[in-house]
C-alpha cells in the first residue's frame, strides 16, 4: 500500500484521513499468469494499481490479436473508456506473469470523490496523465516510422526487451514480427 501512496504523492499529498478512507476501499488480488482481469464484452468497473507483475491490453479481431498497451509495476490498469462510459470493453486485460494488484471499484471511487475534494483532484490529475500517454501513443502512429516507435519504446521502457515476447512487441508497434527483426538488426 505504501507504493500506492508514494505514487499519489507525486500528484497530490493526501492527509491521513483521506488516505484511511481510500485504503478501506482497496482490495488486494493475486493474479495468475495468463489470467484475465477483464474480458472483451465486460464493463471495466474498476481501476487497479499494479504492485507486482505486468499486463497486456489487447483485442481479438477475427482471431488476430492486437496489443495496444502494456502495464507494469507502478502503473494503473483498466479500460478507462469502459470505466468512464459504462459500456462494454472492446479489450482484454491479461497478466503476462504472476501479479499483485490493488483494485477499487467505480462506485466506491465515486463516493470517495464526493467525500474528499483532494481525492477527486487526484483522480483528475491521474486521468490527465493517462490522457497524455494515449495522445503520445496516437502521435507516434501518425508521425513516426516503426523504427522510431521501437526506439522510443526502448528509451521509455527497456524492460520490454527482457520480459515480453518479440511477437507481442511487434503487435504493439503495429508491425509483423519479421519487420521487428529487421528493425532490431539495424540497431
Amino acid at each position: 500500500m505504501e507504493t500506492i501512496r508514494l505514487y499519489f504523492d507525486k500528484f497530490i499529498k493526501l492527509n491521513d484521513s483521506e488516505w484511511a478512507d481510500f485504503e478501506k476501499c482497496i482490495v488486494k488480488a493475486n493474479i495468475a499468469k495468463n489470467e484475465q482481469i477483464l474480458k472483451q464484452g465486460e464493463h471495466a468497473n474498476f481501476i487497479a494499481f499494479i504492485q507486482e507483475g505486468s499486463f497486456r491490453f489487447f483485442y481479438d479481431k477475427e482471431g488476430e490479436v492486437k496489443i495496444t498497451a502494456f502495464f507494469f509495476k507502478g502503473d494503473f490498469v483498466s479500460n478507462y473508456r469502459s470505466f468512464l462510459t459504462g459500456k462494454s470493453s472492446d479489450h482484454f486485460i491479461e497478466a503476462m506473469q504472476e501479479a499483485v494488484i490493488y483494485k477499487i471499484n467505480l462506485q466506491e471511487l465515486k463516493s470517495l470523490y464526493d467525500k474528499h475534494k483532494n481525492i477527486e483532484r487526484l483522480g483528475r490529475l491521474i486521468a490527465e496523465n493517462l490522457y497524455l500517454s494515449v495522445a503520445n501513443r496516437l502521435d507516434s502512429f501518425l508521425f513516426q516510422t516503426p523504427a522510431e516507435r521501437y526506439k522510443g519504446l526502448i528509451e521509455r521502457n527497456s524492460r520490454l526487451l527482457q520480459d515480453i515476447p518479440q511477437y507481442m512487441i511487434a503487435s504493439y508497434l503495429g508491425v509483423k514480427p519479421e519487420t521487428l527483426s529487421r528493425i532490431r538488426k539495424r540497431k
